[in-house]
């Protein structure tokens, strides 16, 4: 069928082949390529079809959205032009993201205005809700695909402003026009399919489960069989076989998907077992951009239209003042909605000023789930969660404290590692990561939360490692000889209250800095008491560093602001707007001369800090630029990108000197040696390499276990600390062992040396900053 678009055909279907109206003569096929199918929803200013796109080969479906007032006032009708305007604007910003619909085309055809976006294929929630409420699994399910995809969109300053279960929708088929296999059958054929488009679009880190491999492997044990004590023990070694051998993929790689595979099936377990019957939700898409407001600068908000389904607005939303917190409250408003069935009109006492939403549960809830939907539901914005990573960081918190850790060691002990070369790990250990692990920055940002990830180590073996942490690291002689050698050694533990982003340490006094969520953190070394507390930004801090005279702090935000703050004083000096989204990475040349900074898609931009002016703007990346370093004569600047590049600049003239290739993803993280001869790189394809700055070629490299978030030289430059799944002290000019710092229970996520080489601080995705010394 073909269905006509004019508000006004009285008979609007038609055969399939016709391209004219036989009722009301209007044109049917939009820029002759557009054949709307089916109405499939109206609202107060326009219509919803399903729709072919008849230009490509493969008819795929698509949407189409005429915007149409119901009431044809002049009012009216600008107020529909504007939202068409605005929601192209929003779709073309953020519909790259694979849970956001892209858009195709806008324009105006017959006095009408269209928008031509992507179909998404799936169920709406509030239809899923009509077969039962949701359980407290499901919707677990619905925040850790909503928050990343919520993140992402304000990171992008934009407002959704109508958060609620008509406009999410649980994808039926996330993996395109890829065939599922039938439920309980492992297809490897079609599993290898996957797992090769994976490795072609480069295995990205993200918050929730999103790629096709990871997709199909659950939908393949998405019903397991009843002795899933043998199952558990054949799906793990069939996996470790297939995935080991698998030869287009680096060591690390294979190891990050055998433990994929590990933890899947054992969460998939337990997922079965709390269910009670309930079908999974599976990946869910954002729709109806039609709301959304772009966050222009940081001016004080401003009173506005009200806008939004009443039901599920936020109380400052309802007042014109929406803000990120506001989609949060809607969020948290849709879960208890579709927990209980009920209106949420009803699960608010209007007397009391309190939620009700427990008196109506069909299934219990436990007390972590509920104090997070409590703070998502928070009448008071200052109370309220303020960003989606901080209500991640809970939610994996409370996840991480109910998972049976043993159980997860003992599933990824299945899977055996390849031999691996003296000049690797002293450990091999895959570790087992979450799909939903996540950079310290996404575009969507970004944060990302990366789960705990045990180590291969025997349970009787345990007690003694916590009695001794370098045991592992130390030659097989008596405990007596052992004691007396020098040793790395933790000797103090700062703990977070949230994902730590960054760190910094003074080089002219004993002060350390650390980015927690939107604030930076202060601590006096010598006392090991927290000094202050800055505040004013206002999103996540993923670059922090201190100028050479140990005066300056300077921060750089997902808000697009880098900061100067004085350390003495905790005030904040200047704002430079300098990058029109996320600063990734900040570096400062030796001599105090010149700030770099970098984002995603902006040049790398060298701001001349003595006259206060920008000196060069770097081109040449093709992705984000996660790392920068100077060397230690100033003359040189070194870039690391997502283009799987290092560019060496000349800071005087701005011109690039030399691209070096061999990492095969994206560069983490840059360090110069205190000679400047040598250049050390870390990556996400688990290798950290040794580069000559005179003849530009590679030397030695070192395979880590996952993917490698940075690396630190000592002062003597003759030691390298890489931070990785573990924290690893690599003497390049040595054959020795490399030690293993134990302690972290989660990825490392930054090091730095001391102004010695006998201390050493390192942060982790475990919400603690370690202080390490050799003695």
């Amino acid at each position: 069928m073909t269905y006509c678009l004019n508000p006004d055909c009285q008979k609007p279907r038609n055969p399939d082949s016709a391209k004219i109206c036989r009722n009301c003569g209007a044109t049917l096929w939009l820029k002759d390529r557009y054949r709307a199918i089916a109405a499939i929803g109206q609202g107060g200013f326009g219509r919803t079809f399903s729709a072919v796109d008849e230009d490509k080969p493969s008819k795929p479906r698509c949407v189409i959205k005429q915007f149409l007032p119901v009431a044809q006032t002049p009012r009216n009708l600008k107020k529909a032009a504007d939202l068409f305007e605005k929601e192209a604007i929003r779709l073309e910003e953020l519909g790259h993201h694979p849970q956001i619909p892209e858009l195709f085309a806008y324009f105006r055809q017959d006095g009408q205005q269209y928008l031509i976006q992507e179909f998404i294929y799936g169920t709406t929630l509030a239809d899923l809700l009509t077969q039962g409420a949701f359980a407290e699994v499901q919707v677990r399910e619905v925040l850790f695909s909503l928050l990343p995809v919520l993140e992402f969109i304000h990171g992008h300053k934009v407002i959704h402003r109508d958060i609620k279960p008509g406009n999410i929708i649980s994808m039926a088929n996330a993996l395109g026009s890829m065939a599922l296999p039938p439920p309980g059958k492992l297809d490897w054929t079609t599993l290898q399919q996957a797992l090769a488009t994976e490795a072609a679009q480069g295995f990205r880190n993200v918050i929730s489960p999103s790629y096709r491999f990871h997709e199909l492997l659950s939908f393949s044990l998405s019903q397991l069989p009843r002795d899933f004590a043998i199952a558990l023990q054949t799906h793990c070694q069939q996996l470790a076989a297939q995935f080991v051998r698998y030869p287009a993929l680096p060591l690390a790689q294979r190891q990050y998907l055998v433990a994929d595979a590990n933890r899947l099936v054992f969460e998939l377990r337990q997922v079965s077992e709390a269910k009670m019957g309930q079908a999974a939700i599976g990946r869910l898409g954002l729709v109806d951009f039609g709301a959304a407001k772009s966050v222009k600068g940081l001016e004080p908000m401003q009173t506005g239209t009200t806008i939004g389904s009443p039901e599920y607005v936020a109380p400052e939303q309802a007042r014109g003042k929406a803000v990120f917190a506001s989609d949060l409250y809607s969020l948290g408003v849709t879960c208890i909605h579709l927990m209980t069935k009920l209106s949420p009109y009803d699960l608010f006492d209007p007397h009391e000023n309190f939620w009700i939403w427990r008196r109506y549960l069909t299934y219990p809830v436990s007390d972590k789930l509920g104090y997070v939907l409590d703070k998502l539901l928070e009448p008071a914005l200052p109370r309220r969660y303020q960003s989606a990573m901080e209500v991640l960081q809970d939610l994996e918190g409370a996840v991480a404290v109910g998972s049976p850790v043993e159980s997860f060691a003992n599933v990824s002990r299945i899977a055996v590692s390849p031999p691996v070369p003296p000049s690797s790990l002293s450990i091999q250990s895959p570790a087992v990561v979450s799909p939903g692990s996540t950079p310290l920055i996404s575009p969507m940002p970004p944060s990302f939360q990366i789960t705990p990830r045990p180590r291969l180590i025997s349970p009787g073996l345990a007690p003694a490692l916590e009695a001794d942490p370098t045991m592992l690291n130390a030659p097989p002689e008596s405990k007596s000889r052992r004691k007396v050698l020098p040793s790395w050694h933790c000797v103090h533990t700062f703990e977070a209250m949230g994902r730590i982003y960054a760190i910094a340490l003074s080089p002219t006094e004993p002060i350390l800095a650390a980015a927690i969520g939107n604030t930076i953190k202060l601590w006096d070394l010598d006392t090991l008491q927290p000094l202050r507390t800055l505040t004013g930004h206002l999103d996540i801090i993923p670059a922090l560093v201190i100028s050479p005279d140990g005066n300056l702090l300077i921060s750089g935000s997902a808000d697009k602001a880098i900061t100067l703050w004085e350390i003495a004083t905790g005030r904040r000096l200047a704002n430079l707007p300098l990058h029109a989204d996320t600063v990734l990475a900040l570096a400062v040349s030796p001599m105090e001369k010149l700030l770099a900074s970098s984002s995603f898609y902006d040049p790398i931009t060298l701001w001349d800090m003595a006259l206060g002016h920008k000196r060069h703007g770097l081109l040449g990346h093709t992705a984000r630029i996660d790392a920068l370093a100077f060397s230690p004569d100033g003359t040189l600047l070194a870039s690391g990108s997502g283009d799987r590049t290092i560019k060496l600049w000349n800071t005087d003239t701005g011109a690039e000197i030399r691209t070096l290739t061999g990492h095969a993803h994206q560069i983490s993280s840059l360090a110069f040696s205190a000679d400047g001869n040598t250049l050390a790189s870390a990556s996400w394809d688990g290798t950290v390499k040794l580069w000559n700055v005179r003849n530009r070629r590679q030397g030695r490299m070192l395979e880590a276990s996952g993917r490698v978030n940075g690396v630190a030289w000592s002062a003597d430059g003759k030691k390298l600390a890489i931070a990785s799944d573990s924290l690893q002290i690599w003497t390049p000019t040595s054959s020795k062992t490399n030690p293993v710092l134990l302690g972290h229970t989660d990825a490392v996520t930054a090091v730095i040396f001391g102004r010695d080489d006998h201390t050493l601080i390192s942060a982790s995705g475990d919400r603690t900053i370690k202080l390490w010394h050799w003695e």
